[in-house]
C-alpha cells in the first residue's frame, strides 16, 4: 500500500524503513525490511549478528513484496536499529565505520545498562567521523527484561543522537 501511496516517479524520492511489532507475552517480534539495514540482535551470550530480512526502499517499485520475519526474545536480549549513515560514517581517510566496527562497538558495551552503551556507540561513531557524520544519523535499542524484576516486556528503546 505505502508503494502505491508514494510511487518514485511522481516524489522522485524513496524511503526505507523497519516496520515491527512485539509481542510481549511471549517476547516475539515481527518486522519487516523495506531497503534499510537490518537490525542487529545481541543475545545474552552471543556475537552480535544481523537479523534477517531484505526488501525494496519504498517507493521504488509498486508491485513489490514484502515478507516478515520474526524472531522470539529471551530476557536480556537486545535489537539494535539504525540508518546507514552510523555505518557510512566516515573519518579523514574516507574509510567508514561499517558494520563490523558497529557490532564490535554493541560487543563492547554489552554488560552497560540499554541507554549508556547506545550513548557510548553514538560517542564512537561521532569520534570516528571527526565530531559529526556525513549523513543522517540514528540509534534506537530495544531489550527484553526479566519478569523477576516486576517489568515483562521490552524495555522503554533508548535512543541516541
Amino acid at each position: 500500500r505505502l508503494n502505491r501511496q508514494f510511487p518514485m516517479e511522481r516524489t522522485r524520492q524513496y524511503f526505507t524503513l523497519v516496520y515491527g511489532a512485539y509481542d510481549g507475552s511471549d517476547g516475539r517480534f515481527r518486522y519487516v525490511v523495506a531497503g534499510h539495514p537490518s537490525p542487529i540482535l545481541l543475545r545474552r551470550n552471543e556475537a552480535p549478528a544481523e537479523l534477517p530480512g531484505r526488501g525494496l526502499p519504498i517507493g521504488m517499485i509498486e508491485s513489490a513484496s514484502y515478507r516478515d520475519e520474526a524472531v522470539s526474545l529471551a530476557p536480556g536480549d537486545r535489537i539494535y536499529f539504525y540508518t546507514d549513515g552510523v555505518t557510512e560514517a566516515h573519518d579523514d581517510s574516507e574509510v567508514e565505520f561499517g558494520s563490523a566496527r558497529l557490532m564490535a562497538e554493541l560487543e563492547r558495551v554489552r554488560a552497560l545498562p540499554l541507554r549508556e552503551g547506545l550513548d557510548l556507540v553514538a560517542d564512537a561513531v561521532r569520534d570516528w567521523s571527526g565530531g559529526g557524520p556525513n549523513d543522517d544519523v540514528s540509534l534506537l535499542a530495544i531489550e527484553r527484561v526479566n519478569r523477576r524484576t516486576g517489568v515483562e516486556g521490552a524495555r522503554a528503546p533508548a535512543s541516541a543522537w
